[in-house]
Order: structure tokens, then sequence, then C-alpha cells
């Protein structure tokens, strides 16, 4: 069985995504500046480990990868309305 949904609360949810979706965006941007991207980041952690007394670099990391991580949830999502709005 398919469900309906009105063209206002399609537009209404990617509008709201696509607000989301530039505040993530922003935030990975931070990181990038700090360090270059995601690879790199991992590359550093690989080389010079973590330092006991502080985990700042370690946090980082796992905040990029929720980050990068959420935002293709809301690609995905986003590509996916756009073909209910194209039918």
């Amino acid at each position: 069985m398919n469900t309906v949904i009105p063209t206002t609360t399609i537009n209404l949810l990617m509008e709201y995504l696509n607000h989301r979706k530039k505040i993530l965006e922003a935030m990975i941007k931070t990181f990038e500046t700090k360090y270059g991207s995601l690879e790199k980041l991992k590359e550093k952690i690989e080389k010079e480990g973590v330092l006991e007394e502080n985990h700042t670099i370690w946090d980082d990391l796992i905040i990029w990868e929720n980050l990068d991580s959420e935002l293709k949830k809301i690609n995905n999502i986003l590509k996916g309305l756009k073909t209910c709005l194209t039918r």
C-alpha cells in the first residue's frame, strides 16, 4: 500500500534537511580547516597516536565521522524526496 504525502509536507521536510545539511557542512569545514581531510586526520592519529592527557584529536575524529555519516544519510533522504516530487 502506497502512502501519499502532501507536496507541501515533502517541501517542508526538504527545507529542514537542507538547513541541517548546511549546519553539518559548516561543522565539517571547521575540521577540514584544522586537519585538511578526514583521511589525513586518521593518518595523523595512526602515525602520532593520541596523547594520554589530551584526547581532543580522537574526539574530533569521532565527531567528524558522525557528521560525515549523518550528512550521507541526509543526502540519501533528499535524493529520495526529490524522486517523490517528480512522480
